[in-house]
């Protein structure tokens, strides 16, 4: 399932036009609609509220009107149960599956329900930052292929990979949508393996131009202009964009148009394609690499043009252990020599602008759970986030997996400045690597995670994360957004020990 920070419109049905859906309905007793984000033929995609576990879900469903209908709509739901069980980070899960009857609303619905993953399909992507350098480009391919790989792996296949079913999420980090469930949705058969790779290839030809080569592959091009052709030939990606490696232009013409290098063997498997993409931009990794160990690269291109992932997260000097069993009451065990906050490259770089803290004494600092089932986020332990002393923490409850078992998109702390400051640095030292974290803000007071916006954000696991938002950031309000925990033995969870604001 598809989530969008771009939602569309989702105007409430007028009364004189009754319909199986509309917003506010439940479907199962729990799935609430909140907004009609897109419309295809029949099918709809929801955003909707899971009342029972108070998280957000996708909805995708089609009406059911005939019996002809409800047949068809067992192939969709069939797929829907089968991608339930391909379990993969780089895929958006899916959670129920079923046919309802909605009596009084004219006909039944089927309906699948998935992960809503906050982000924005490629083509509104490229579209905001542009075609991406090759070697951006392949990091991106390689979370696809993963994620292609996995639905392979399980005996499906993906069937309509295109700009609109690849997102990009607030992380920077790639989701593959509606694997297998498109397909059958539309009627048409899933396709095989190869037609996954070509479209993937596809998917890289408009990483790395902005266009998308219709006619190499029968999949929409979403809001992506067409690529230009050359009689029966969509152009090359080195003809379209100048810059383009060589080696890259022949492994996309391998992928998507394997007849027309005869000389050279087609590409057919995500892996075959991976690694060949791979393999074509090492030198161009390399000579990054070079240019690092000279000066500092600037952050990567894809998370640059992220609005607030414009933050460079540095390594830093604090000193701040593993818990052991005291942590669960805030203890961390101690380290002598333990350093405050302070990141290397203001340690390093005095030529960097510099900013008087923030002091967080007449801060009102709290937990923030709004889509816990209690609210609250061990609220005890609050103060040892922000007392100056890196040997005690306010600790996370544990869970079973990194994204919150799945419950919630995140837990943090909310602070409260009690009146506008301009925000230049945002430093988090954690218990220990791994953890994934975002800088929210707010000019009033919020009740829920939207009304809050993202600024900044560290998604490397950097043990201290020190994040920058944009030049001219203010806010009363700035959220600590934990995404994403690290494995604490058999459990996940992190524990934040001190706060510093810039």
């Amino acid at each position: 399932m598809v989530g969008s920070t771009r939602p569309g419109t989702s105007p409430e049905r007028p009364a004189d036009r009754p319909g199986p859906l509309a917003v506010g309905d439940l479907l199962a007793e729990r799935y609430r609609l909140l907004e009609l984000v897109a419309q295809e033929g029949p099918a709809a995609l929801w955003r909707a509220y899971d009342d029972v576990l108070a998280r957000p879900v996708a909805v995708k469903c089609v009406p059911t009107p005939n019996k002809a209908a409800r047949d068809e709509a067992q192939t969709f739901l069939a797929a829907a149960v089968r991608t339930g069980a391909v379990n993969h980070p780089g895929l958006a899960r899916i959670y129920d599956a079923a046919l309802e009857s909605r009596p009084g609303r004219g006909h039944d619905v089927a309906y699948v329900i998935g992960e809503w993953v906050e982000g924005e399909a490629l083509d509104a992507h490229l579209e905001r930052v542009g075609a991406l350098a090759a070697v951006d480009a392949a990091d991106v391919l390689r979370q696809a292929v993963d994620a292609a790989g996995a639905v392979h792996a399980a005996g499906l296949t993906h069937g309509r990979l295109h700009p609109r079913n690849v997102l990009v999420t607030t992380h920077g980090r790639v989701r593959l949508t509606d694997a297998h469930v498109a397909a059958a949705l539309r009627g048409t058969p899933a396709g095989t393996v190869a037609d996954d790779t070509r479209d993937l290839a596809a998917v890289l030809y408009a990483l790395v131009t902005r266009r998308w080569p219709s006619g190499a592959t029968p999949q929409p091009a979403g809001a992506l202009p067409p690529a230009p052709r050359e009689g029966d030939h969509v152009l090359t990606a080195r003809q379209v964009r100048a810059g383009v490696p060589r080696e890259l232009d022949q492994v996309l013409i391998r992928a998507l148009e394997p007849s027309r290098p005869a000389s050279l063997p087609a590409l057919r498997t995500p892996a075959a394609l991976g690694d060949a993409v791979d393999a074509s931009v090492a030198d161009a990794r390399a000579e990054e690499t070079a240019e690092e160990s000279v000066e500092p690269r600037d952050p990567g291109r894809l998370r640059r043009r992220l609005p607030w992932l414009v933050a460079v997260a540095f390594v830093a000097a604090v000193g701040v252990l593993g818990w052991t069993l005291g942590l669960a009451v805030g203890e961390v065990p101690g380290r002598p020599g333990t350093q405050p906050i302070v990141s290397a490259s203001e340690a390093a770089a005095p030529g960097l602008p510099t900013y008087p803290a923030i002091p967080l004494t007449g801060a009102v600092i709290r937990d923030f759970d709004p889509l816990g089932r209690d609210h609250q986020e061990n609220p005890d332990q609050v103060r040892n986030a922000y007392d100056d002393e890196p040997s005690t923490a306010w600790v996370t409850q544990s869970y079973q997996t990194a994204d919150f078992s799945g419950l919630k998109p995140g837990v943090g702390l909310l602070i409260d400045l009690r009146r506008t400051h301009a925000l230049h640095t945002v430093s988090v030292a954690f218990t220990a690597q791994g953890a994934h974290v975002e800088v929210r803000v707010s000019d009033t007071a919020p009740t829920t995670l939207a009304q809050l916006r993202p600024v900044a954000g560290d998604a490397k696991g950097d043990q201290v994360a020190t994040m920058r938002p944009p030049a001219g950031t203010a806010a009363r309000y700035v959220l600590i957004w934990i995404t994403q925990l690290p494995k604490d033995g058999k459990t996940f969870r992190v524990g934040v020990s001190e706060i510093r604001l810039t």
